[in-house]
């Protein structure tokens, strides 16, 4: 507990004036003034390698929150459950390092804010104003690396001098000195902390930047000075279970730097990162600032997280299916009305859902490539920021300009609306079926490399709506005189895209959230480890 001198009352940690303030007088202090810390009997000391904290533990997910001056009440961060907080009093290792907040409060809420407006699928609940207020500033422990590499190589390499009318290929023995250091690979020390939320809330800037302005743009010497008015995570990861990804990262960058040096790269060496035996010095702890926020729907939970030094944010953006029908009926009505002006034909109806049918297949094609991708770069949150499908506004944008050039030649020359009547709208149909196939033959490709998160609904929804698209396309070559079957195969295809947005949705907000953790059977970072 922090206390002021003065006049007794609580201190908080300042993130503007980056300084404890007492909420009563408003004097400041260092955070290194161990004095304004009231001392238990077995307390921490500035010598000591542990200090003593009490844990706010959720008896539903077992998640632990670390706090010394209040209560923890409401919410877990971790699960969502409004849980009434086991405490008791801990002791963990002290800290060599802290990065202190520099983003307040209000500038992370504004930033979550941001990243939502840009998401027009999102649940209303995250526009709330009282939900986003629910931002909490924690302090997550990270292992922070130095890598060094100091060995000599030789190897044999050919260049190739190019003359007038002969080329001259040299073999030289290429000798060297490989000495390099790595300073600050870091990785969370968290098993609560899922390591894609980390690894995507990161870069942060271990030394100062000169060409930015930040309130907190380097590690500073730990200090529990600036705890009060925020939480920690206990580190309960070893050092020793980040040491090979901190070496392979910096293998890495070696073999990349050595095969781009000036002087090597004529030779075209290749260096193996592998066999670079990358050494490591003790790793340090160090705490790191993050706003976090969860969002719990149903057996799901979402994740919100704000870089607390540089703004930079990572967030699980599910959609909801009631918001994107509203939308999506509301354009599909638009577009109708404008095509049959546009067109003066029924037939339009049938053309833009042929159109549309295309588009579900966009997104399941967007969808199951990013699957893919993620399995083989490793990147486990992708598809957990935003809907995909941006493909899908060129194809809008493209029947509509192709309408409107109809429409503007037909005004030009009256003969024109004769000669559009059938041809034109049924080689814009052949035109997207066949892309459609192609989109098709793709995406089942696609989809054999999709090992995790596999759905039938990625097989079935799209070809349900090729076979619908090819329907609609029949209805259009046979030309029917009745205007009463282009309204109804319109309107099927249309049901039958609207049925598969609902499965896609549905799959795509399991893949955009985190099943509820348990902390206390499952110690592992990475939710998709399990």
């Amino acid at each position: 507990m922090a206390n002021c001198p003065g006049c007794g009352g609580a201190v908080r940690f300042d993130i503007e004036e980056q300084k404890l303030k007492c909420t009563a007088c408003g004097n400041l202090y260092s955070p290194y003034e161990n004095d304004l810390f009231i001392k238990q009997e077995g307390g921490s000391s500035e010598n000591s390698q542990t200090y003593e904290t009490t844990a706010f533990i959720c008896p539903q997910c077992g998640g632990e929150l670390c706090c010394s001056d209040h209560d923890l009440s409401g919410n877990c961060a971790f699960c969502g459950t409004p849980v009434v907080f086991e405490s008791k009093q801990v002791r963990h290792r002290r800290p060599e390092l802290i990065i202190p907040f520099g983003i307040t409060k209000e500038e992370c809420k504004e930033i979550y804010a941001e990243k939502v407006k840009n998401n027009p699928y999102a649940p209303k609940e995250l526009r709330d104003p009282e939900y986003i207020d629910g931002f909490r500033g924690i302090y997550v422990p990270y292992w922070v690396y130095d890598v060094r590499y100091d060995e000599k190589f030789s190897k044999i390499g050919t260049r190739k001098e190019t003359h007038r009318n002969y080329d001259d290929v040299y073999t030289d023995e290429i000798n060297g000195q490989i000495d390099c250091e790595f300073s600050h690979i870091m990785h969370d020390a968290s098993s609560v902390l899922q390591d894609d939320l980390s690894e995507k809330v990161e870069p942060y800037e271990a030394v100062k930047n000169k060409e930015t302005e930040r309130r907190s743009p380097d590690f500073k010497e730990f200090s529990e000075g600036y705890f009060p008015g925020f939480y920690a995570e206990p580190a309960d990861v070893s050092e020793e279970t980040y040491t090979e990804y901190a070496k392979k990262i910096t293998s890495e960058k070696t073999s990349a730097y050595l095969e781009e040096h000036p002087k090597l790269k004529k030779y075209n060496l290749k260096f193996d990162s592998k066999k670079l035996e990358m050494k490591t010095d003790r790793a340090k702890l160090a705490m790191m600032p993050v706003w976090f926020l969860s969002y719990r729907k149903n057996n799901r939970v979402a994740y919100a997280a704000v870089n607390g030094q540089t703004g930079r944010i990572v967030s699980d953006m599910p959609v909801d299916f009631r918001v994107f029908a509203k939308r999506f009926g509301i354009v599909a009505a638009v577009f109708f009305v404008l095509l049959m002006f546009l067109t003066i034909l029924p037939a339009s109806v049938t053309l833009l859902s042929v159109v549309m049918a295309f588009i579900v297949t966009c997104y399941c094609f967007d969808d199951v490539y990013s699957l893919g991708e993620r399995e083989k770069d490793g990147v486990p949150d992708r598809l957990r920021d935003t809907f995909n499908g941006g493909f899908t506004i060129v194809i809008f944008i493209f029947v509509m300009v192709a309408a409107v050039i109809l429409k503007a030649v037909s005004i030009a020359d009256r003969d024109f609306v004769t000669i559009a009547d059938g041809p034109a709208y049924k080689f814009f149909a052949i035109i997207f079926d066949i892309a459609h196939l192609v989109g098709l033959i793709m995406l089942l490709c696609s989809f054999f490399d999709v090992k995790k998160d596999r759905t039938p609904a990625y097989i079935i929804c799209p070809t349900v709506n090729f076979l619908a698209a090819l329907a609609g396309t029949a209805v259009l070559l046979f030309a029917p005189a009745n205007d009463v079957w282009y309204y109804l195969t319109g309107t099927g295809i249309l049901f039958i895209e609207m049925i598969s947005f609902f499965f896609i949705i549905k799959n795509h907000n399991r893949i955009a959230t985190r099943p509820l953790p348990q902390f206390s059977v499952h110690k592992g970072g990475d939710d998709s480890a399990r």
